[in-house]
């Protein structure tokens, strides 16, 4: 059980925001009789709500205690206030608020959103955080592989298996449940997140739209302590200004994030910022806020997850997010299109306009239907490097020229391989879809019941466990990624059913080394 705040007097100073074209402004507290209300405009591009689904914020809180830490603000689900044409609604957590437009498409511009929260003893910081999402409809049904076999495969006994009901659980010996060596003996759990809901299981599934962008990892280090940022970086927090904090060399692979003010050991963090054209001023318009963040490994993923009060996605939510409803079709990738007829990317490296900067755009490509714009090593600019996260998204661009998933998630193929919990061994399929909280460990671990790697499980073979409270989550038991990368050769990779490592043995892991092509996105439940 994490600490509660229990508090009575809000002075609000600061507010906060990233995202991909998502601005949260003008935050200000709001008094009320016996209440306190947090005031916020916000705004995000292209976006749209449909007979099929829509598009959302995640906005969500911190407030800075008297000690110098950054704590979770839970909202109370009361004395909330929005413009007519959309809709706030706070998940029974209470760890943010999920807001969306009623009908229509185009730019969100809402103003004087205000949502109550608990009282705070005192004057303090606060900061506000917003995430695009995508809603995943969860009554849909939706096929996981598409006829492609083999051990790198979802479904590696070949076919297509349709979930339209939640007694996949019962599924023993399925070839989505091998283990790479031999039929699984383990069921699901029976909360497994399958992403489709006939028992109940939960109402509400949210995905982020986009890959987590160094901004948002820059902005998270800044919210903890010493201690855990020199968990959830390479390099101690009182190195020299300039430090890359994540990356393994330079910043060949497009990764900015540097130390900026060196801490003081153990006592003081550091303050990090994005320094992509390395000229020792942070967080100019071309340092690369909005690029996509490699270089983390599977324990930053659920850190940073657990601090948004997300949770990691599973391997069948990752390919529903992809293939919608639709009958899969051969090799295809996260746009729909079928590699197997020779409709996959050019090999040609793309060359980008307006590099490291919040337009970056692709300059050279047509809009050809025959053609998914997918960032992979063929066609990442600067060599096996990532580009903006959903780059290719404008308010005229197609699901294949946006390369975006059905419901519109973008970069599912490509650009970062993004780590999902994998039904393919014991270890991921313990997994219950519990939220995080907003709240790490000291040492800047997630400590959310069950994720992959909880109480350092580092097997495949072993189930994952309550968070015991000692390790959080400082393994990779459960973990595989999934999606292809800027940083891999060939189109075979960016497919749907393809799994980016094998299928994972008992004893299977993925790397504790930082790799430019490993980040991730989470999703949200209720």
């Amino acid at each position: 059980m994490k600490q509660t705040f229990i508090a009575f007097l809000l002075c609000l100073s600061t507010g906060l925001a990233w995202g991909n074209g998502i601005t949260l402004s003008n935050l200000s507290s709001v008094s009320g009789s016996g209440f306190v209300q947090l005031q916020f405009d916000l705004t995000w591009n292209n976006s749209w709500n449909n007979s099929i689904n829509h598009d959302a914020a995640w906005v969500f809180f911190k407030f800075k205690d008297n000690d110098g830490t950054w704590h979770h603000l839970n909202l109370t689900n009361s004395n909330n206030s929005i413009a007519s044409g959309y809709t706030l609604t706070v998940p029974p957590d209470m760890t943010g608020a999920m807001i969306y437009r009623n009908s229509g498409t185009g730019t969100s511009t809402i103003t004087s959103i205000q949502v109550g929260v608990n009282n705070l003893p005192g004057n303090f910081d606060v900061k506000g955080f917003a995430l695009e999402m995508v809603q995943i409809p969860v009554g849909d049904t939706y096929y996981l592989g598409d006829g492609e076999s083999g051990t790198y495969y979802m479904n590696n006994t070949g076919g297509a298996y349709l979930v339209n009901t939640n007694t996949l659980s019962l599924g023993i010996g399925s070839g989505l449940l091998n283990d790479g060596i031999a039929n699984a003996t383990t069921a699901l759990n029976a909360n497994f997140p399958i992403a489709y809901n006939t028992l109940g299981a939960f109402q509400s599934l949210y995905m982020m739209k986009h890959e987590i962008s160094q901004a948002a990892y820059r902005d998270f280090l800044n919210t903890l302590t010493y201690t855990q940022q020199f968990t959830r970086t390479l390099v101690a927090p009182n190195s020299a200004s300039g430090t890359m904090a994540i990356a393994t060399a330079s910043i060949t692979r497009r990764n900015g994030i540097q130390i900026a003010t060196p801490g003081v050991s153990n006592t003081t963090p550091a303050v990090y910022g994005c320094n992509l054209n390395n000229n020792g001023v942070f967080n100019e318009s071309t340092d690369g806020e909005w690029i996509a963040c490699g270089y983390l490994t599977w324990m930053d993923l659920a850190a940073f997850l657990d601090w948004a009060a997300l949770r990691p996605m599973t391997e069948m939510e990752f390919e529903k997010s992809c293939r919608g409803r639709g009958n899969p079709l051969p090799a295809e990738n996260a746009a729909g299109v079928d590699s197997a007829y020779g409709n996959q990317p050019g090999n040609a490296a793309y060359t980008l306009s307006n590099p490291g900067t919040a337009n970056e755009a692709v300059s050279s490509y047509t809009g050809s239907v025959l053609f998914a714009n997918i960032t992979y090593n063929s066609t990442a600019p600067n060599g096996n490097s990532p580009t903006r996260v959903g780059m290719y998204a404008t308010a005229n661009s197609t699901r294949i020229s946006a390369g975006a998933g059905y419901y519109g998630a973008l970069d599912l193929s490509g650009n970062i391989e993004e780590y999902t919990v994998t039904t393919a061994n014991a270890a991921g399929r313990s997994f219950t879809g519990i939220n995080g909280d907003g709240q790490l460990t000291a040492s800047g671990n997630a400590d959310e019941d069950f994720w992959p790697g909880i109480n350092n499980n580092n097997l495949g073979n072993v189930a994952n466990t309550a968070y015991a409270g000692v390790n959080g989550v400082t393994a990779e038991g459960g973990v595989i990624t999934r999606g292809g990368s800027a940083g891999y050769t060939g189109f075979n990779l960016n497919k749907v059913s393809y799994r980016t490592d094998p299928a994972p043995s008992p004893s299977f892991n993925t790397s504790y080394s930082r790799l430019q092509i490993s980040g991730g996105r989470g999703v949200k439940n209720w």
